[in-house]
């Protein structure tokens, strides 16, 4: 019996303190919002009864700051209860030290409806006119009626037990509340703008025999699209969404025939291709694989190469590489795409114009055409990074902040993605131009050798940009810490200043019975212009030793 006791007292203790500091942050907000606010979830009805006006906003804000507040109020209570209880001997409540905003929010808004439900069934008890604030519950004590003093303690004692039931599940209220704290929003944002692959990873391949046809990568077009250039000197035909049988029987013919295949999803395609034109499954099987590097296989028939194309996205700041794979034999050259957009048009008018003397080459000299553009491709996108570059350094220079940092870390991304498709395509190219290979002449290498030269050029310009990068990051951290260094510098200076006249105050400012100054008649002006010559006097000295 006495600690059901002691637990009644605890609990009128803890909902009459609870009632008495939460009513206080009420009556103020009330006061600040010109708001009926009645503290509970009654606020938030209200709110969403007038959304479309300014109050209904505000009903709705102080909502949710007040179910805050009830957490706060509460767990301050019980984790000091120790010194408020008079009934010591309750056992502890597990409350986790930490929790998340949302946490607060749900537990509170949790409060505050059962808070409501009480109002409505007391409510319904007790007659609407009944005084409930502490002045009227005294004044109506005070003439002998005790019914508003009788309601507050039921109300306070039932506060009390809510409060210890609801505040007692915060530890499994932040179990599904924990991953959905406010400093996790931004981590969720992104993953929520973060788009899932939609194909396959190379992980996925893991186990499958060689040669298995399987697309590893994102599918960039939805329907694959075959394009067919057959010339030769004198007539060119170009057949757009060319047939696959009409791709096949070009095979056969003596002219040259481009094959552009834009799409590398379908296996079903690619081996047709690969079984018309004698393709090693191996290679059929590279080229859906766009996580491959740049690679060559010359055999006997035809020679098997893949580049990474680049592409700068001007939407999201960065590049993306495509990947091209080219099948080079005697009298076709057949080449696959991931996407449409390429840098071959130039190419293409050259074959319907007649320009130079690409039609009157075999398909090596086509093919040169095609890796030259490719490569040449880099310094267009490299001419894009350097004017990042150069504005990045006006912005280390003059106002460097946080996304400075994230641009810098970005651009060391793209330079290590560049990196590693030209250190491979360096090899690629050297070895097609070093080949004993019939199928590429010897005036084709001469003109080779000149792309090697440009991926030579191209390899010395990502390195030098990522040193450039790697020193602006130093650049940045010293930018930083220079700012700082100015910042601490100029409230250094203005604290030396104040510390002669704040000593001068402190000691006019004592309380001794006699001090002879405080009876000067011009004292007070005397103190100000010592002051004042202090100041300037300091003043002039940091001047002189070039600290300002």
């Amino acid at each position: 019996m006495k600690e059901q006791i002691g637990i009644l007292a605890n609990r009128l203790v803890l909902g009459f303190l609870f009632a008495f500091v939460y009513q206080i942050f009420v009556v103020v907000a009330t006061s600040l919002l010109s708001l009926p606010l009645t503290g509970n979830i009654q606020d938030l009805i209200s709110g969403i009864e007038q959304i479309d006006s300014a109050n209904g906003i505000w009903f709705i804000a102080w909502w949710i700051i007040s179910t805050i507040i009830i957490t706060v109020i509460a767990l301050v209570i019980i984790k000091n209860k120790k010194y408020l209880y008079p009934y010591k001997q309750e056992k502890d409540i597990n409350i986790p030290q930490k929790i998340t905003a949302v946490t607060a929010i749900v537990t509170g808004a949790v409060i505050s409806f059962l808070f409501f439900l009480i109002d409505l069934v007391i409510g319904s008890i007790v007659k609407v006119n009944t005084p409930a604030d502490v002045l009227a519950i005294y004044q109506a004590a005070a003439i002998g009626d005790f019914g508003p003093l009788t309601i507050s303690l039921i109300f306070s004692i039932i506060a009390g037990f809510v409060i210890i039931g609801v505040v007692g599940k915060t530890s499994k209220v932040s179990e599904f509340t924990q991953e959905i704290g406010l400093h996790d929003f931004s981590r969720f944002s992104k993953i929520i703008k973060k788009t899932k692959p939609k194909g396959t990873t190379i992980a996925d391949t893991i186990g499958l025999r060689p040669g298995e046809l399987v697309h590893v990568g994102e599918k960039k077009v939805d329907k694959i699209q075959i394009d067919l250039f057959e010339y030769d000197e004198k007539n060119i035909c170009e057949t757009k969404d060319a047939s696959i049988e009409a791709c096949l029987e070009s095979k056969n013919k003596p002219n040259v025939s481009w094959i552009n295949v834009v799409g590398i999803h379908d296996a079903n395609i690619i081996e047709q291709f690969g079984t018309e034109f004698g393709l090693h499954s191996l290679h059929q099987a590279n080229i859906m694989n766009t996580e491959l590097r740049p690679l060559i296989e010359i055999s006997e028939d035809y020679i098997h190469l893949m580049l990474k194309m680049p592409h700068f996205n001007h939407e999201k700041g960065k590049i993306e590489l495509e990947q091209i794979s080219f099948i080079i034999a005697e009298n076709h050259l057949v080449t696959f795409q991931e996407i449409k957009e390429d840098f071959f048009d130039k190419i293409r008018i050259r074959l319907r114009e007649n320009v130079g003397s690409i039609r009157k080459r075999k398909t090596d000299y086509l093919a040169y055409t095609l890796l030259d553009a490719i490569i040449d491709s880099y310094f267009l996108v490299l001419e894009q990074i350097g004017e990042i570059t150069e504005n990045l350094e006006e912005e280390l220079m003059v106002n460097p902040g946080p996304n400075t940092l994230q641009t810098l870390q970005a651009l060391k991304h793209q330079m290590i993605l560049l990196r590693k498709s030209m250190w491979p395509a360096r090899e690629v190219i050297d070895s097609l131009q070093r080949s004993h290979s019939a199928l590429v002449a010897d005036d084709t290498k001469t003109y080779l050798r000149d792309t090697y030269n440009h991926i030579v050029q191209i390899i010395d310009t990502i390195e030098g940009l990522r040193d450039l990068v790697g020193g602006m990051k130093d650049t940045y951290l010293s930018s930083v810490s220079n700012r700082m260094n100015e910042i601490m510098k100029t409230l250094t200076i203005i604290a030396s200043i104040f510390i002669p006249i704040t000593f001068i105050a402190g000691v006019y400012g004592t309380n001794f019975e006699y001090i002879p100054e405080l009876a000067w008649e011009g004292s007070y002006f005397v103190m100000i212009i010592v002051m004042i010559i202090i100041v300037i006097f300091m003043i002039m000295w940091f001047r002189k030793k070039q600290w300002m």
